[in-house]
This record gives C-alpha cells, structure tokens and sequence, in this order.
C-alpha cells in the first residue's frame, strides 16, 4: 500500500529536527448491525495532507504520557468520541511519514454504541463511515496516479465510491486487514480441529 515514489524530489533533508511522534485512532463501532470504522475528510487547511481521507489523529503533546493517550486526545478533539467510553485493544506497528516527518502510532479501540460525532470545524470537513466487510473486499483495491506537491504519485488504496483512501492511512488499514484475516483464519483452524476429534 506504499505509494511511490514514497519521497518527492526535492523534499527530502527539509526536516532539521527528529520526527514528530504522533499517533492514530482505528476505532471500530457498531453502525447499521455492521462493523465499522470512522473515517475523516480533513479540510482544505494543512501543508501536507489538505483534503485527505484519514483516521483521527495528530502530534503528540506534552500533557499525552504515550501514543494512547495522544490517539484518544486527538479523537476526541476531532470528532467528539469522549475517551472513556473507547476501549483499547492494542496497537500496530509504528509508521514514518517523510513529507511531513511524523512517526504515526496506530491505536486500535472500540465503542459499544455509534457516536454521536462533534466535529472540529478547522479540522474535520465530515466524518464517513465505512464498514469492515466494503473495505476489506478485494474489489476495493485499486491504484491510481495523480500530481501531489507537484509531482506524480502512483499509490494503490482503497477506492469506496467517491473516495480514495491511500498513503499512511492505507499502509494502516492494509496492516489491521491482514492481522484480523489471519486471526479469523486461525478461530476457524481451531473450530475445524475441536470438530473432528
């Protein structure tokens, strides 16, 4: 799900300082009698990442004591989910960005109800929910090529009607896809296995 090339010419070496920690929200929530996950259109405002689609999230700040608690902050601010009622169910593998030189924490939780979402009206343009079983069907994965920052970028995603997910967020959810396959995966092995002894 890497888009290529992954560093633009002529962006590289413009970070003097390390990266930036920071981190993101999976969260998982019933809509519909379905499984889903809250996305973010963010708005136009932004150097790097204007008008993308995105999961909750930002910069770690000096009152967060782990990504855990940045991933639920940002949550929160964004899109209006009160952290108490998110339960953490783990964490994936840390991810550079070299544009924008963060280093993302992805955050897996859940909810036991659809929020009722309050968004950041400088951050969040809207909120699209889309549920586990579209956006790991393979039709929905595609590659596409268009200019960014002045230069062309191919990147496979996941295109879900008029939306386009790609990039960090993409590389993301392709990580949690194949965890949550390989689990099921492995609960059916075992059922199999206890049914024939």
């Amino acid at each position: 799900m890497a888009p290529r090339p992954k560093i633009i010419e002529g962006y590289e070496g413009i970070h003097s300082g390390p990266p930036v920690k920071s981190a993101v929200l999976i969260l998982i929530m019933p809509d519909n009698n379905e499984l889903a996950i809250p996305f973010i259109k963010r708005t136009n405002r932004g150097k790097y990442h204007a008008g993308q689609i995105a999961l909750p999230g930002g910069k770690m700040d000096a009152c967060d004591k782990d990504a855990i608690d940045t991933a639920l902050r940002e949550c929160e601010e964004e899109i209006g989910v009160p952290s108490k009622e998110i339960s953490i169910l783990g964490t994936l593998s840390e991810l550079y960005i070299p544009l924008s030189n963060y280093n993302i924490t992805p955050i897996v939780g859940s909810v036991l109800q659809k929020p009722e979402f309050i968004l950041s009206p400088h951050e969040v343009d809207k909120v699209i929910s889309i549920p586990l079983k579209e956006l790991f069907d393979p039709n929905h994965k595609s590659t596409t090529s268009f200019s960014r920052h002045d230069h062309k970028i191919i990147a496979p995603g996941y295109r879900l009607g008029e939306y386009f997910i790609w990039g960090a967020t993409a590389m993301i959810i392709y990580e949690m896809e194949q965890i949550m396959k390989t689990n099921t995966r492995q609960i059916e092995i075992r059922k199999t296995r206890k049914g024939t002894v």
